[in-house]
């Protein structure tokens, strides 16, 4: 029995940061949609990426990714409450889940784990532009920006890619024609 719960917790958690990974994510948000549709709560998807972490592998190498990894992990664990998903999305990206939160409400979350990340000496900080490890991050609101499950993923993506697009180390909300942007692939920025 314990021998099955170990695999199980392996098969949701990522190994290097210790926190859920995208399948427990997508479990986790399919859950909370379903509960939000059906009491007509809100809840909120936040998406975070860290900026120029190619940057970094390249300048200091992989290890220091590693450790990027596990210190931004850190500052965002902090700044969540215990009912929020805190899981990482692939590569240097990770995703909070808000369940209960609104728009307004999780763009200051947003903002709060922004911060965090920002005000955080990271080992290998000094290798990045502007000398520290900083992240984009795009938020999205069900209902109000998607009225299920892939759109509010996508919302939320659309949003961290505007928070790219305009200058990085910002939180940008969703906005309808985000979504249609040419060439959102995010393979530059990261």
């Amino acid at each position: 029995a314990r021998l099955h719960e170990q695999t199980v917790a392996l098969s949701i958690t990522d190994p290097l940061t210790g926190v859920p990974n995208r399948r427990h994510l997508f479990q986790q948000l399919e859950a909370e949609v379903n509960r939000a549709t059906r009491y007509g709560t809100p809840v909120s998807l936040v998406m975070i990426d860290i900026d120029h972490f190619k940057h970094l592998n390249d300048a200091a190498g992989h290890r220091a990714g590693d450790v990027a990894l596990k210190q931004v992990c850190g500052a965002l664990k902090h700044s969540v409450r215990k009912v929020d998903t805190l899981a990482r999305y692939g590569g240097e990206e990770f995703v909070v889940l808000l369940p209960q939160v609104g728009r307004a409400e999780a763009l200051e979350v947003a903002e709060k784990l922004r911060r965090a990340v920002e005000e955080t000496e990271f080992e290998y900080g000094k290798v990045q532009p502007g000398g520290r490890v900083t992240i984009s991050v795009g938020v999205a609101t069900l209902p109000d920006d998607a009225s299920e499950q892939a759109k509010l993923v996508d919302a939320a993506d659309s949003a961290l890619y505007a928070s790219k697009r305009g200058g990085r180390n910002k939180v940008t909300g969703y906005a309808p024609g985000m979504e249609q942007h040419p060439g959102r692939e995010r393979g530059p920025f990261s």
